[in-house]
């Protein structure tokens, strides 16, 4: 019991004085993200839907990120989705080296109208697979966490025609870690944007948006202030 004791009291000690110490330090960068969506109606219930992107910093210096991702939609009713997935994302540790993460997730989507806009709730959950890196080599082995993401979209349409229209689009997205490797960053990230759809006809829609976001590093005190210029491609095809 006295040893418990004094470990707990060690524990708080060190972080008191963790708190006192280290202060929060900012980190600036500016990325371009470019993404290519498919979405493919297979019946009335089932869809796959699938993109691939990729990413720079220091705007369009540096390679950043490069994923794809795929789904299995399934639709409950009008209003409710369900999607199971899995993600493979490359992070460049320089120019030419890159780490990967398998990626599984699932989803829960909801989207209604509220007079004029269309709203779009997001629940999704990830089991992230990170590789490990010694010495910025990357090796085979690989971290493992949970993520927890809700994301509030509102599309308002500034002009509809027979086949065109054009939407403007905003959002906010909060994301929370857990597992045993989380110690400090709870909270991961949060993403809130601004942008312009521009549905060309029912098969193809142009998006591009500005993006700010915060994220909290694995050290708990570095914060990635990131402002981000998104250029998406949306393509719809109906089997």
């Amino acid at each position: 019991m006295k040893n418990s004791l004094l470990y707990i009291f060690s524990l708080g000690i060190i972080s008191f004085v963790r708190s006192q110490t280290d202060i929060p330090k900012h980190q600036y960068s500016k990325m371009l993200w470019a993404g290519y969506y498919n979405q493919i109606t297979l019946n009335e219930k089932w869809g796959i839907n699938s993109d691939i992107q990729f990413r720079t910093k220091n705007w369009y210096e540096h390679p950043s990120q490069a994923l794809i991702r795929t789904g299995v939609v399934y639709k409950a009713n009008q209003k409710i989705n369900l999607t199971l997935g899995i993600a493979h994302f490359r992070f460049f540790l320089d120019d030419t080296k890159t780490r990967g993460e398998w990626r599984p997730w699932q989803e829960v989507a909801y989207t209604d109208n509220i007079g004029k806009f269309q709203l779009t709730q997001r629940v999704r959950i990830e089991e992230r697979y990170n590789q490990k890196v010694v010495g910025s080599i990357p090796v085979s082995d690989y971290i493992f966490n949970w993520r927890f993401r809700y994301r509030l979209d509102l599309q308002y349409p500034l002009f509809k025609g027979e086949k065109k229209a054009l939407w403007l689009v905003l959002g906010n997205e909060v994301m929370v870690n857990a597992g045993p490797p989380i110690v400090y960053n709870y909270f991961d990230q949060n993403r809130s944007y601004i942008g312009i759809n521009y549905e060309h006809n029912k098969n193809f829609t142009y998006q591009i948006q500005s993006m700010h976001i915060w994220q909290q590093l694995s050290n708990g005190i570095t914060m990635d202030n990131i402002s981000v210029i998104r250029f998406n491609i949306i393509h719809k095809i109906k089997l």
